[in-house]
């Protein structure tokens, strides 16, 4: 009973550090973009995937519907549940990719909005799973069980989604900070800023969130935090997200500028912004 409990303790040890590698699973495979847009004016994109290890990647191409929450997760759509997808209107080539050590592959994207298609915006997730019988793994963990001649052995396969969001006669949404709060982090020598937006309109935001920092009159303005690539998709009223520090506290005195501003198609959009002296 004590070996197999000690067995169990290096599996879940191994388990651990499996997710804690997934966390950073894109760094051996190169995606741009992140998130791809299909609208009225640009009906078709293309996904560049680089491989920068040393082994084959090969990738199944499909679909999923997912519904985001408040605080950036995701729930799977039951297939019997309404809901604005996009896979049916999207032509995507290739369904099966293979991306060689050090070499790019190209995935193309089209869009034919149909005649009848009400006004909104329509959203669906390109899951690029591994086929692991033919691609090499991403990495090998090994632990040693409590006998001599037992242990455990972990071949890694990364898969991954990203959003791809299609627009049909919509408008910018309206998007406005409700609440500011600092917050202390799992590093002592960094605070945090937990920030709640609240969004109307039938599309999603864009963009990054800056904070930046001025201790007096005569001081230069300080960038202290920031949090790219930030979509509140529009089934989102409002969203929530804790901003990491530069430093483990702000002077009393300083003034502070909240600023979530748009990117790519929103290039130029202030979405919001809050200004306040710290205490």
């Amino acid at each position: 009973m004590k070996n197999r409990k000690s067995l169990i303790r290096s599996v879940l040890a191994s388990l651990v550090l499996w997710l804690w590698i997934t966390s950073i699973a894109h760094a051996d495979m190169l995606i741009s973009p992140t998130r791809v847009l299909l609208d009225d004016a640009n009906q078709s994109a293309t996904l560049i995937l680089r491989n920068p290890s040393e082994g084959p990647r090969t990738y199944r191409l499909s679909w999923q519907d997912k519904r985001a929450d408040e605080n950036g997760g995701y729930t799977m759509i039951p297939e019997s549940e309404e809901w604005p997808s996009a896979k049916d209107m999207i032509r995507l080539s290739p369904r099966q990719i293979t991306v060689g050590s050090g070499e790019n592959q190209t995935v193309r994207f089209s869009w034919r909005p149909p005649a009848d298609l009400p006004s909104g915006e329509y959203r669906s997730h390109l899951l690029l799973e591994v086929i692991p019988d033919i691609s090499e793994p991403t990495a090998t963990l090994s632990a040693e069980g409590p006998q001599e001649g037992v242990g455990v052995q972990v071949f890694m396969q990364m898969s991954f989604s990203i959003p791809v969001v299609v627009r049909h006669d919509t408008d910018a949404p309206q998007v406005s900070i409700e609440g500011v709060n600092a917050v202390p982090t799992k590093d002592e020598k960094h605070l945090g800023l937990k920030l709640t937006f609240n969004r109307a309109g039938n599309a999603s935001s864009y963009g990054r969130v800056l904070v930046e920092m001025q201790r007096d009159a005569n001081s230069p303005v300080e960038l202290i935090g920031q949090y790219g690539e930030l979509s509140i998709f529009q089934e989102v009223d409002q969203r929530t997200i804790t901003v990491p520090l530069r430093d483990a506290r702000i002077p009393a005195g300083a003034w502070v500028r909240v600023a979530y501003e748009g990117q790519k198609e929103y290039e130029g959009i202030l979405w919001a912004e809050q200004v306040f002296k710290a205490n």
